[in-house]
């Protein structure tokens, strides 16, 4: 027989981490589509042709990080002592999409050659540093759930 309450915590304790999950997947996005529209697009040829990289390569990037936050995050279910690490993993994707939004935008573009070739580096690099950031964190996050003890079977 459970405990009083004992159903109760438990669903406060899903509903805590299944929109923990949804923030962090919602920001992962929300960052991608900012960079792919506002970052600057990689400028070459005489004509000035425009390719927009952040575009092309941030939605790849995205899936990545998405998958790699979900999969840390299934590991933390299940365990409402583990809603602190839940919500610090999500914090800390929320805040690295921040600084990779905000980096892949408003980086300064790289002029080369005599045909000035303009090439966004902070829009290529942004994404790909969040999403190793975020798999970082994950690891992390997953670190810190294991019960300290012999018994790391867990």
């Amino acid at each position: 027989m459970q405990p009083v309450g004992q159903g109760r915590r438990s669903a406060m304790a899903d509903g805590s981490w299944m929109a923990c999950t949804a923030a962090g997947i919602a920001g992962i996005w929300v960052a991608v589509a900012l960079i792919s529209v506002f970052a600057p697009d990689m400028v070459t040829g005489s004509e000035h042709q425009h390719l927009p990289v952040a575009a092309l390569g941030s939605w790849f990037w995205g899936l990545i990080a998405t998958g790699a936050f979900l999969l840390a995050m299934g590991r933390l279910r299940g365990d409402a002592a583990r809603g602190p690490i839940w919500v610090g993993l999500t914090l800390a994707t929320l805040a690295l999409w921040l600084v990779a939004t905000i980096a892949g935008i408003a980086s300064p573009v790289v002029e080369t050659g005599s045909d000035p070739t303009r090439i966004p580096v902070g829009a290529m690099v942004a994404p790909v540093a969040a999403t190793v950031l975020t798999a970082l964190a994950g690891i992390v996050a997953g670190v810190f759930a294991r019960p300290p003890g012999p018994d790391r079977s867990r």
